[in-house]
């Protein structure tokens, strides 16, 4: 078990020093892992089912903001390899306890379920991290349409008034992606380009409505009215999100108040009980 165990972590560790190597090599220079599997999965002509795996899983884990909870420009041969190793310990750890230890009859099957869960634990933390993060980004969202709006009507380029909506972005993820934007800008990417690659980077609804809004400016000129509806959308969402976090804070309040009724009641009937004994004993 352990031989196998050291095969596939050295395997694991040669896939991650070849992609590595083939992004080096092959990407453009400044560019990140998504924009490189983005190119390649556009470019490729032959249907190759391992590459477009590969390649997609990427995209997709740039867009659930595993560069941001989990390793800043993680790869896919990288993730698979820490899910590997989160499973490998796991189940190690429960083989030892459940088998060697307490010698329990069900430990291989212990042992399987821990490792199984284990290995889906990464993807089950990204996608919850992903959901709190467009939760959280919701107020930054619609300060940045707001931006927009407000140096649009003040009679900014709609370049650099996403240039300066940058300033009044706080989540770290949204910043840096808008970092991201701006110096695509700034490097003479045309818009539509740039707010493809930022629309990449979430899966929140409400970018992919701003960066339709911003892109709709080139074939209609009118973005005003667009960017106010886009801002009283994100206000209604952010107060549907707030109403849900209300329920869940009162339905734990009543759960926590059912418990501490009940510890108390089982005390109460404790007392009792003992009394009960005390004065049958005395008798």
């Amino acid at each position: 078990m352990i031989v196998g165990l050291l095969l596939f972590l050295i395997f694991a560790l040669v896939f991650t020093t070849i992609q590595t190597l083939l992004l080096r090599k092959e990407g453009k220079e400044g560019s990140d892992s998504k924009t490189y599997a983005k190119e390649q999965l556009e470019n490729l002509k032959e249907r190759r089912t391992l590459k477009e795996f590969v390649l997609r899983k990427q995209i997709k884990l740039k867009k659930y903001g595993a560069d941001i909870f989990v390793r800043d420009g993680i790869l896919v041969s990288q993730w698979y390899l820490y899910k590997a190793l989160f499973a490998s310990v796991a189940g190690v750890i429960t083989f030892v306890l459940s088998v060697k230890v307490f010698h329990a009859d069900a430990g291989y099957i212990i042992t399987a379920a821990v490792t199984a869960f284990a290995w889906f634990f990464l993807d089950l933390y990204l996608s919850m991290e992903n959901k709190q993060s467009n939760e959280a980004m919701m107020p930054d969202i619609c300060e940045m349409s707001r931006s927009v709006l407000y140096g649009k009507r003040g009679g900014q380029y709609i370049i650099d008034a996403i240039k300066d909506a940058c300033i009044v972005v706080e989540n770290k993820r949204l910043k840096m992606g808008m970092i991201k934007l701006r110096s695509n800008l700034d490097a003479g990417r045309s818009l539509e380009e740039s707010l493809n690659e930022f629309e990449m980077s979430f899966t929140t609804p409400e970018i992919a409505s701003f960066c339709t809004v911003i892109k709709s400016l080139q074939t209609t000129g009118h973005v005003e009215e667009a960017l106010k509806t886009l801002e009283n959308n994100i206000e209604r969402g952010q107060a549907g999100v707030n109403k849900r976090k209300c329920i869940v804070l009162e339905n734990k309040t009543m759960v926590y108040v059912l418990l501490i009724a009940f510890d108390l009641l089982i005390m109460i009937l404790y007392c009792i009980i003992m009394k009960l004994l005390d004065m049958q004993i005395a008798f």
